[in-house]
């Protein structure tokens, strides 16, 4: 009896975390609600067959045009010292002040999903995502409402820095 006991028990842990790791697996997405008008939008483009798509959210730090204007006075100043320097030229940049989703869509089964609600999803605001440090999962969704008071939900790509 004892044995038995010990098998079911078993199979009860391991289907368990099997059922938890599948969970993970099929949870393994961030979605961002966004206001195409909120003031930390960078920019955005929607194309007017909604085949594709792209949304610039900026980093806190370059919200104002006065923090972006000092990074930029900042790298012109290294890019003119750059001879007399120290510094490795290659290490001279531009800092990204957004970071940025992007949505293709080569298959028109993919087009963004129109939702009547967004009451019972999971979502991060633009403020939330900004102070969780813009970690996201490899799959991105970004949702916004439309002026019929309906949502697109996109499946998007985060682009590679070069």
């Amino acid at each position: 009896m004892s044995k038995l006991i010990k098998v079911i028990a078993f199979i009860f842990v391991f289907n368990l975390s099997f059922s938890q790791e599948k969970n993970k697996k099929l949870n393994n997405f961030t979605t961002i609600f966004i206001s195409l008008n909120d003031k930390a939008i960078e920019k955005y483009s929607i194309s007017k067959d909604t085949t594709s798509a792209s949304f610039s959210i900026y980093y806190k730090k370059y919200m104002s045009k006065k923090e972006r204007d000092k990074a930029i006075k900042e790298y012109n100043k290294k890019i003119e010292n750059r001879k007399t320097s120290t510094d490795d030229p290659s290490s001279v940049f531009l800092p990204d002040f957004s970071v940025s989703f992007i949505a293709f869509l080569s298959n028109p089964v993919t087009k963004p999903e129109k939702l009547k609600s967004i009451k019972d999803l999971d979502y991060l605001t633009i403020a939330e995502f900004q102070d969780h440090n813009y970690v996201s999962t490899p799959m991105v969704y970004i949702i916004h409402k439309q002026k019929d008071g309906t949502y697109l939900r996109w499946e998007t790509i985060v682009p590679e820095k070069l």
